[in-house]
């Protein structure tokens, strides 16, 4: 027998069953044609269905759903959800919306009981610095006896349970993302820090989500081979403000964002009047980090904030990491926690995977992984490693395939200027042509500086090995754009990669096998 849908407060609906009819309750435009059968559950990959499943026809760049439906109802799907009715069996139950994924967001809260209201939901978004802030900030959290759930870029955290993130995605798809939610509801988690990708806000993959807050990191230009101009990626990320007005409640809203960025005035009138804190170095900043210094070993610096002033010692090193610690701490000074707790929740903090990650095995030079994958923050780090290094600056970096092309030269650029040898290898070349890809990159270092010695080397284990074998004592190696992702993606799909291990691996191959000091 059916039940109803769940509200906010009544618990996950995992293991429910609810009618057709009522699920849509959201999407007052459905036309619903024929029935009203009982749904046990979502999926829009068709492969994945089950009997009484609802599938949901998903309009993409590379497939559409709609072609799956047959599949997906022979599978034993209940009904399907579609943006133009299909010829189907005359029993098969369809419901016809104007956008099947916004409509799935919808479908996917009401289906999973709402979680996102009942956890406090915190949205985090900006250019660099996203998952380092996420991650900064829930152990913040967890420092001031809160119990955080976490889905970044990087990793999740699920009552006190902690797992990498296996996609190369920053925001899953709002039936994961409820879905996720709902187990977090069930183990206890009380908030949850959520990094919000422009592309996720833009298609709509977090909408109606009820966020209690949402933090920003600077936002410089990325993703323009999806929205075009910096004006459409901002206005994407600026709507996680607008989501912040429309969701959430009883604990309080605030808008997070950084007093250094260009666009700050934008996003203050986004934010309309919803509490604005600032963050940052410079004057004016709400939280302000002052009295800075900087080794290999971290950063240190005064917090002066609101409520408080806090000396913060952190081991992630870089000045810039100064700016992700203060979106922590603003964040949670926001949310009530103490200046004693955020410095304990940061000093708690040791690193995240592929971000400034030293690979020690004995080697006489110095080996950093970081996920730098633009002009600014490849121009940051290689910045940070000038300042302590005592020898030369080598790079090994890429730029993915199919995706912005105009950020290609610039990334030559800086590592034209501000290395004394780099090598072109593979990102994620996806489909493009490998060759096109290290001549944009290629064409932007000969225009900066022609007389900076450089290689391509399109397998990335060979162009690490070839720089390992170039690298001398007191010189530093970086190994920049891949971080934590576990896979490289070529024309024939993703390839299993391990950034950190196959440095390990070739530096054994010359003979450094000391793995005692590694910082990950």
């Amino acid at each position: 027998m059916a039940v109803d849908p769940v509200r906010p407060g009544d618990g996950p609906a995992a293991g429910l069953i609810v009618r057709l009819r009522e699920l849509i309750a959201d999407l007052p435009a459905a036309e619903v044609r024929r029935g009203n059968p009982e749904i046990a559950g979502i999926e829009f990959d068709s492969r994945e269905v089950t009997a009484g499943d609802l599938f949901i026809c998903i309009s993409g760049t590379d497939a559409d759903g709609h072609a799956f439906a047959s599949e997906a109802v022979s599978r034993g799907a209940a009904a399907v959800l579609v943006e133009r009715f299909l010829d189907l069996q005359p029993d098969v139950t369809q419901v016809l919306v104007a956008e099947a994924r916004r409509s799935m967001a919808a479908v996917a809260r009401r289906f999973h009981g709402f979680p996102d209201e009942r956890l406090g939901l915190i949205g985090v978004t900006g250019t660099d610095g996203k998952t380092t802030s996420a991650t900064l900030l829930t152990e913040i959290l967890l420092a001031s006896g809160r119990s955080p759930g976490l889905i970044s870029t990087v990793d999740r955290r699920i009552g006190t349970a902690r797992a990498a993130n296996p996609e190369h995605q920053t925001t899953l798809s709002s039936l994961e993302s409820q879905r996720l939610l709902a187990e977090m509801v069930t183990a206890g988690n009380d908030w949850v820090v959520l990094e919000t990708s422009s592309h996720g806000l833009d298609i709509g993959r977090v909408d109606g989500f009820a966020f209690d807050v949402a933090v920003f990191t600077r936002i410089t230009r990325e993703h323009l081979d999806y929205h075009g101009t910096v004006a459409a990626y901002v206005e994407a990320k600026a709507g996680l403000l607008n989501l912040l007005a429309a969701g959430g409640g009883g604990r309080g809203k605030w808008a997070v964002l950084p007093v250094e960025d260009d666009h700050l005035e934008l996003l203050r009138k986004r934010a309309g009047t919803i509490p604005v804190l600032t963050y940052g170095r410079g004057a004016g900043a709400d939280v302000q980090g002052t009295a800075v210094t900087g080794s290999m070993e971290g950063v240190r610096f005064t917090a002066k904030t609101p409520w408080g002033t806090a000396e913060i010692e952190s081991s992630l090193v870089g000045e810039f990491n100064v700016d992700n610690c203060l979106a922590a701490i603003a964040t949670a000074g926001a949310l009530g926690v103490s200046p004693e707790d955020c410095a304990r929740g940061v000093a708690g903090c040791t690193g995240v995977v592929g971000r400034m990650q030293a690979v020690v095995a004995g080697q006489p030079f110095e080996v950093i992984v970081d996920y730098a994958h633009t002009a600014k923050s490849l121009r940051n780090v290689l910045d940070l490693l000038a300042q302590y290094s005592s020898g030369r600056l080598f790079v090994v970096f890429g730029s993915a395939g199919e995706r912005d092309t105009e950020k290609r030269p610039a990334m030559g650029a800086v590592a034209a200027l501000n290395s004394a040898y780099f090598v072109i290898a593979d990102e994620d070349p996806r489909g493009e042509d490998r060759d096109r890809i290290a001549a944009d990159i290629e064409n932007g270092a000969l225009a900066a500086r022609p007389e900076t010695p450089h290689a391509i080397v399109h397998d990335r284990r060979e162009a690490i090995r070839h720089v390992f074998g170039k690298a001398e004592v007191g010189d530093t190696v970086l190994l920049a754009g891949k971080g934590h992702e576990n896979s490289i993606i070529g024309p024939d799909g993703p390839v299993s990669w391990d950034e950190v291990r196959t440095a390990r691996d070739l530096l054994a191959k010359l003979g450094y096998a000391d793995t005692a000091h590694e910082t990950d």
